[in-house]
């Protein structure tokens, strides 16, 4: 019997792969449709209310506005954007160690300042 279930178990299980899609509309993914909508309201409004540009330029910023959107939240965003971040230099430091009570030690004595006496002033040349 625990021969049989062994085999059974290493066998491949076909997966519905539809279960893990995420809805789209054509090549477009279902989460950016709502963003691309504000962003299309916007350009509107800041193009043709405002700046009283054609609809070409309106399209082109719409466009633009959306597809930045795309970039930056899509779904493998990290292929873009890790192209901006910088390689860490790791560097191995030493620093011997020190006791508390030296460090109090030392401190103790490191010579003070000079005060300034009327002799080091010196004199006015009148």
């Amino acid at each position: 019997m625990s021969t049989e279930r062994d085999q059974t178990s290493d066998e491949f299980i076909p997966v519905n792969q539809i279960l893990n899609a995420k809805p789209q509309l054509g090549p477009i993914p279902g989460e950016q449709v709502i963003p691309w909508i504000i962003i299309a309201i916007l350009a509107y409004l800041i193009c043709q209310g405002l700046l009283g540009l054609n609809w070409w330029a309106t399209g082109l910023i719409a466009v633009w506005g959306a597809a930045t959107w795309w970039v930056l939240t899509g779904n493998e965003s990290w292929r873009f954007l890790t192209k901006f971040y910088t390689t860490p230099n790791w560097t191995r430091g030493h620093l011997s160690y020190t006791m508390l009570t030296q460090v109090q030690k030392f401190v103790n004595q490191v010579p003070r300042p000079r005060r300034r006496t009327k002799k080091s002033r010196g004199t006015r040349v009148r």
